[in-house]
């Protein structure tokens, strides 16, 4: 494995304790790790336009942010804006125009910062009918239809494409279905959920041998502390959060605007009026990798100890 899929790999994925590697076996138990920070991050804010700037140093291909038009992709555009590192933006079209009410905030943001950016458009109907999107779901292990037509969207431009994925996506314990071989953390205990369904786009990188980053957030180990350390991220997960909330997804909105200034918009993932043409393929990936949807579970508290920085580390 030679390509950087973080910076210095911190991230690392696999089974059984070999990272990187596809699933080789039903019994495989899906694992991941992080590497702790080097210095003492900033806020969150700040380390998310580090982390534009650290990928620009990591590469000297042309940067292109693969902008869907929801607020995860946003804050990506945002943070190489105000890093003053230049970048594109790829907005993935489908071609009866079912996602446009995605993509017009895309362009809307583009248009607005003077972001140069490309139209990609897709003819999803034909992408599934020809076989060409189960082509890239068996190359990827990939047991989820949405994710193979951003495979292809990275496939349409030339340099390194950045995904705005990666999130930290937290769970209390007890509110969740388990999943995969791993028990779900003990009620009321919170942890970060890292799902082998989203390795595929990673796994992309790996059998193209291309360079790219498949997760801007979890691109630096700053980055992701920086998020957990956030003030309501930590009241949330040590029980001095608002009552009902179960997972940090139904709240995003709301921490990432403690940062960056994004315009309301309601949460679409783009396939709301396609899912009947996309339906046949779900069928044939869940049947041929159904076990490839595992969930690695980190509680809250090991993992910021994990991440954090040697002592005496300094601020960016």
């Amino acid at each position: 494995m030679t390509a950087l899929l973080s910076h210095r790999n911190h991230f690392r994925f696999g089974y059984n304790g070999e990272w990187f590697r596809p699933r080789a076996s039903p019994t495989d138990t899906w694992q991941v790790a992080y590497g702790p920070c080097e210095r003492e991050p900033g806020d969150w804010r700040a380390e998310c336009i580090e982390t534009a700037r650290q990928i620009r140093r990591d590469t000297t291909l042309p940067l292109w942010v693969m902008a869907s038009g929801g607020i995860d992709s946003e804050v990506v555009l945002q943070a190489f804006k105000f890093a003053g590192v230049e970048h594109s933006a790829a907005v993935l079209k489908f071609a009866d125009g079912s996602n446009q009410h995605d993509v017009r905030y895309a362009i809307k943001f583009c248009e607005l910062h003077r972001i140069p950016y490309r139209v990609l458009t897709l003819d999803l109907e034909t992408f599934v009918a020809s076989g060409e999107a189960l082509a890239y779901a068996e190359r990827t292990q990939c047991m989820h239809a949405m994710l193979v037509a951003t495979m292809w969207a990275m496939d349409q431009v030339e340099g390194y494409p950045i995904l705005g994925s990666g999130e930290c996506y937290l769970v209390r314990g007890g509110s969740d279905v388990a999943t995969g071989q791993l028990e779900p953390l003990p009620v009321g205990t919170w942890g970060m959920h890292e799902k082998e369904r989203i390795a595929s786009w990673f796994r992309y990188l790996l059998a193209r041998d291309r360079p790219g980053c498949a997760g801007f957030f979890q691109y630096t180990p700053e980055c992701i502390l920086a998020f957990l350390r956030d003030p309501a991220v930590a009241a949330l997960c040590t029980g001095q959060g608002p009552a009902g909330i179960t997972n940090t997804a139904t709240v995003k909105a709301e921490l990432y605007g403690r940062h960056f200034l994004l315009e309301p918009r309601p949460k679409y993932h783009g396939y709301e009026h396609v899912m009947h043409l996309v339906a046949p393929l779900t069928r044939e990936l869940e049947r041929r990798f159904k076990l490839h949807d595992a969930v690695a579970r980190t509680s809250y508290e090991r993992l910021v100890t994990m991440l954090a920085p040697p002592k005496g580390g300094a601020s960016p």
